[in-house]
C-alpha cells in the first residue's frame, strides 16, 4: 500500500497542470468523437446511405466513431508533447491474464455490491441512452457485443487509463492518480445517461468505483491490454445479460 500512496516529487504547479491536462484531454477525446462522427455521417449520406433512417447503424457508426475519435485525440497530444513513451503496453503474459481474470471478477463484485446498497437506499439509477435503445431493438444489442471488446474497452481505456492516468502519474502517487483519472471516467458518462437527478449521482458514482478498479489493475500490470480486456468483456457481458432479458431468453 506504500507502494500505491507514496508522495511524487512534482511541485502543487506540476499536479494542477496534470489535472487541467487531464480534463483537457477528456473535452478533446468527446470533441474529436464528435467531429468525426459529424463527418462520418456527412460522407454516408453524401453517397447516398441514409444513415439517420437506420438507428441500428447510427449507433453501431457513432460507437466505432467515437472510438476513433478518442484514438485521434490521445495521438495527438502524444506527438504535441513528444510523450511518445506515455502508453504501457506489451503482449499480455499469464500473470497479466490472471490480473484480467481477478479484475473482472472484482467488477462484477463491485457492481453487485453498488447494486445492493442502492436498493437498500430505494434510489433509482440513470441508465445509459444505449442501453435503453437496445431494450428497445434486441438486434442492436448483438451488434454491441462485438462492439464493447473491439472498439468500447479499447478507446476508453487508452482515452482513461493510459492517456489521463498516465499524465496524472508524472505528478502523482498512484492512488491519487487513480482517482482523479476515475472521477473524470465517471463524469464523463454523463453525456450518455437517460435521466436525470439523483440517478445521475448514483450512475456516476458507479462508473468512478470501475474506473478505480481498472485503474488499479493498470498501476499493478503496466499493460493497458489488460484493463481494455476487462472493460471490453464486462460490457460484452452485460450486453449479453441484457439480449438474454429483451429477447425473452432463458
Amino acid at each position: 500500500m506504500d507502494e500505491l500512496s507514496g508522495l511524487s516529487g512534482a511541485s502543487p504547479e506540476e499536479r494542477l497542470r496534470s489535472v487541467g491536462t487531464g480534463i483537457g484531454l477528456t473535452v478533446a477525446g468527446f470533441v474529436t468523437a464528435l467531429v468525426v462522427l459529424f463527418a462520418g455521417v456527412q460522407a454516408l449520406s453524401a453517397a447516398g446511405i441514409p444513415v439517420q433512417e437506420q438507428p441500428v447503424l447510427v449507433i453501431g457508426l457513432s460507437i466505432v466513431l467515437q472510438g476513433l475519435g478518442f484514438g485521434i485525440a490521445v495521438a495527438v497530444y502524444m506527438a504535441l508533447t513528444k510523450r511518445f513513451d506515455l502508453l504501457k503496453y506489451r503482449l499480455p503474459t499469464l500473470r497479466d491474464l490472471g490480473w484480467a481474470a481477478g479484475g473482472l471478477v472484482a467488477l462484477f463484485a463491485g457492481y453487485m455490491a453498488i447494486a445492493l446498497i442502492v436498493s437498500q437506499l430505494g434510489v433509482d439509477t440513470a441508465q445509459n441512452a444505449i442501453v435503453e435503445e437496445g431494450r428497445k431493438n434486441p438486434q442492436l444489442v448483438l451488434y454491441l457485443i462485438p462492439l464493447a471488446i473491439l472498439v468500447v474497452g479499447p478507446s476508453e481505456e487508452l482515452l482513461f487509463r493510459g492517456a489521463i492516468q498516465g499524465v496524472l502519474r508524472r505528478a502523482y502517487a498512484p492512488i491519487p492518480a487513480i482517482i482523479i483519472a476515475s472521477a473524470l471516467f465517471g463524469v464523463a458518462h454523463v453525456f450518455a445517461l437517460s435521466g436525470s437527478g439523483t440517478g445521475v449521482l448514483v450512475y456516476i458514482a458507479v462508473t468512478f468505483v470501475l474506473g478505480c478498479i481498472l485503474g488499479f489493475v493498470y498501476e499493478r500490470t503496466d499493460n493497458l491490454v489488460v484493463p481494455a480486456l476487462i472493460h471490453g468483456v464486462y460490457n460484452a457481458i452485460l450486453f449479453s445479460l441484457l439480449y438474454v432479458q429483451v429477447s425473452g431468453g432463458v
